[in-house]
C-alpha cells in the first residue's frame, strides 16, 4: 500500500471517528438539557401536599435514572456504528477498508435503547395507575400530563439519536392522534427525517462498489459535500463524463440490518405491551413500517415508480419529475438528472420570485387529485423537502413548475380503494354522512354503529386533512375542539384497523393540506378534488 493512500487511510478513520464522538457527545448534552427541562416542569405547577410533592420528585428521580442510561446506551451505539471494529481500534483499521456496517455493539446497544425507552414508558403509566387505586389524593390530572411529556420526550430524544427506521416510526405515530395523547403528536410533529451525513470516505466505498469500478470512470467530477442526508441514503451533486449533471442518492451501508434489528426490537416490545396493556393498540405504526420501508430500501423498484409517474402526470409542461439514468442505478444507488427549485414552502422565496403561492397551491392540489384518481400512482411523501417549485412556463398552461423529488413511497394503488375515496370525496361535497359512513365501512373499517358526528369529523381529518371538515358541519381545525384527546383516543377503539395502504394516501393528502393552509388557505382545494374525481368515473 502507497504511503499516502495509507495516510489517507489513517485520516479518513480519525475522521470518522471524531464525528462519532461528536455525535456522542450530542446526546449526553441533549440528555442533560432534557434533564433540567424536566426538573423545571415538575416545580413549575399547582400546589401540592407534602405526600404529592414526594411521589412526583420519586417519579422525576426514576424517570431520570432511565434518561441517562438511554443517552449511554445512545452513545454507545453510535459509536459502534462509526466502526465494526469500534472504539480506538478504528485508529488500527488503516490498513483494512473503511466501515460497511455497524459492528455487533450498535444493533445490541440500539435494541437496548428501545427497551429502555419502552420499559420507562410503561412502567411511568403503570405507577401513576396503581397509586390512583391505592392513595387517589397523590394522583392529579398534572401528573398524568407530566407523564405524557416526559413521554413525548423520551420517543423524541431517542428517533433524534437513533435515526432511520425511527424517525418513520415517530413521524407516523405523530399522525395518528387515535393511537397516542396530544402531547406525543404535538412533539413528534417536530420531527424531520434529516440526519448528520456519512463521511464521505464511506460514501464513496458504497459508490464504487455498485458502479463496480472507481467512480471518477464514471464520472467527471463528484461534491463529497452532499446536497441533502435522510434517514436511509443522502444524495450528492456529480457531473457525468457528457457533461450532464445528475443527482446521485446513496444508500447507507448497513441501513438495511439496522432496520431489520429495530423492527425486531419493535415487535418484542409491541407484543409485551400488548400483554401488559391491551388497550395500547401500537401494532398499526409496526405494520406501516414493515410494509413501507423496504419499498424505500429497493431503489430500483423506485426507479420504476418514478417512470410510471413521468409516463402519467409527469406528461404535463408544469409537472417534471426528475428522469432516472438506468444504465448506472442500483438496488442501492440511484442516478437522476439533477433538478432544482424553490422550496414550495418557501412562500417569501416564492414571491421574490415572482411565483403566485396560490397558483402553486392550485396547481398541487390538481397533480395530487389526478395522480390519486386519474392516474391512480401516488407520491405519498410530499414533504416539502421533496416539492420544488420553477418559474412558469409560458403557453395555454401558463404557471409554476412542480417539481417531485423522491419516489421511494411512490406506488400504485389498489381500485377499491381509489373508488371508495372517490365515493367519500363526493358525500363529503354534498354533506351526506351516512353515505360517507358507509363508504368508510366498505373500506374495512369496522365504524362502530354508535359513531357520532364529532367522531366521524375526526377520522375524516386524519384520513383527508381537516380542511373540508366544515362541510360535515365541523370547524375545519381538528384540534380545536376542547375534547380533542377525548376523541382521538376513542378512534382507535372504535374503528378498528386501517388498511395500510389508505393510511399512507391519507398521511400524503395530509402533507398536501398542509402546505395548501400555508400557501394559500382560501383556496377551496375540496372543489378541485372533486372535479379530477368526477373526470375519472366518466372515463
Amino acid at each position: 500500500m502507497a504511503a499516502d493512500d495509507l495516510a489517507r487511510r489513517y485520516a479518513d478513520a480519525a475522521r470518522l471517528w471524531e464525528d462519532a464522538l461528536g455525535a456522542a457527545g450530542a446526546v449526553l448534552t441533549r440528555a442533560a438539557h432534557r434533564a433540567g427541562l424536566e426538573t423545571r416542569d415538575l416545580w413549575y405547577h399547582a400546589e401540592m401536599t407534602d405526600g404529592a410533592l414526594a411521589a412526583r420528585v420519586g417519579d422525576l428521580a426514576r424517570s431520570q435514572a432511565s434518561l441517562w442510561a438511554t443517552a449511554s446506551l445512545s452513545a454507545l451505539e453510535l459509536l459502534g456504528r462509526a466502526h465494526p471494529l469500534g472504539g480506538l481500534a478504528a485508529m488500527t483499521a488503516a490498513f483494512a477498508p473503511l466501515p460497511q456496517g455497524p459492528s455487533s455493539v450498535a444493533p445490541a446497544a440500539r435494541a437496548g435503547v428501545l427497551g429502555v425507552v419502552a420499559s420507562e414508558l410503561w412502567l411511568g403509566y403503570a405507577v401513576l395507575r396503581e397509586r390512583a387505586r391505592w392513595a387517589p389524593g397523590l394522583v392529579q390530572p398534572a401528573d398524568w400530563a407530566l407523564q405524557h411529556r416526559r413521554g413525548a420526550g423520551r420517543v423524541l430524544d431517542a428517533a433524534n439519536s437513533l435515526g432511520g427506521s425511527l424517525i418513520k416510526a415517530a413521524q407516523f405515530a405523530s399522525t395518528r392522534p387515535d393511537l397516542l395523547p396530544p402531547a406525543y403528536t404535538e412533539a413528534l410533529a417536530s420531527l424531520q427525517d434529516r440526519v448528520p451525513p456519512q463521511p464521505w470516505p464511506v460514501i464513496e466505498q458504497v459508490l464504487t462498489r455498485e458502479l463496480g469500478r472507481p467512480p471518477l470512470e464514471v464520472f467527471a467530477e463528484i461534491d463529497p459535500e452532499p446536497l441533502a442526508a435522510a434517514s436511509i441514503a443522502q444524495v450528492h451533486r456529480a457531473r457525468l463524463n457528457s457533461g450532464r449533471w445528475v443527482a446521485l442518492k446513496i444508500q447507507y451501508p448497513g441501513i438495511g440490518a439496522l432496520i431489520e434489528t429495530d423492527l425486531a426490537a419493535l415487535e418484542a416490545i409491541i407484543e409485551m405491551i400488548g400483554r401488559l396493556e391491551p388497550a395500547v393498540q401500537l401494532r398499526p405504526i409496526l405494520d406501516y413500517l414493515r410494509w413501507t420501508l423496504p419499498l424505500e430500501l429497493d431503489f430500483r423498484r423506485e426507479a420504476a415508480a418514478a417512470a410510471a409517474l413521468r409516463e402519467t402526470v409527469g406528461q404535463h409542461d408544469w409537472v417534471l419529475i426528475p428522469e432516472v439514468i438506468a444504465g448506472l442505478s442500483s438496488e442501492r444507488l440511484l442516478v437522476s438528472e439533477l433538478v432544482e427549485g424553490i422550496k414550495i414552502s418557501d412562500r417569501a422565496g416564492l414571491i421574490a420570485a415572482g411565483i403566485d403561492p396560490a397558483a402553486v397551491a392550485r396547481r398541487l392540489v390538481q397533480a395530487y387529485a389526478e395522480q390519486l384518481f386519474q392516474h391512480r400512482v401516488f407520491h405519498a411523501d410530499p414533504h416539502p423537502g421533496n416539492l420544488f417549485v420553477q418559474p412558469g412556463v409560458t403557453g395555454p398552461d401558463a404557471g409554476p413548475v412542480l417539481v417531485l423529488l423522491d419516489h421511494g413511497l411512490t406506488t400504485r394503488l389498489a381500485d377499491d380503494l381509489v373508488d371508495a375515496l372517490g365515493q367519500a370525496t363526493a358525500a363529503l361535497l354534498q354533506g351526506d354522512l351516512p353515505a360517507l359512513a358507509d363508504t368508510l365501512r366498505g373500506l374495512g373499517l369496522t365504524l362502530d354503529a354508535a359513531l357520532d358526528l364529532d367522531t366521524l369529523r375526526w377520522l375524516l381529518g386524519l384520513l383527508l386533512g381537516g380542511q373540508h371538515l366544515a362541510a360535515l358541519g365541523g370547524t375545519g381545525d381538528a384540534a380545536a375542539a376542547p375534547d380533542a384527546a377525548r376523541l382521538g383516543l376513542q378512534l382507535g377503539t372504535r374503528i378498528g384497523e386501517l388498511r395500510a395502504d389508505l393510511l399512507l394516501v391519507g398521511r400524503g393528502i395530509g402533507l398536501i393540506d398542509g402546505l395548501v393552509r400555508q400557501l394559500a388557505p382560501e383556496l377551496d382545494s375540496l372543489e378541485i378534488i372533486a372535479d379530477s374525481a368526477l373526470a375519472a368515473a366518466g372515463d
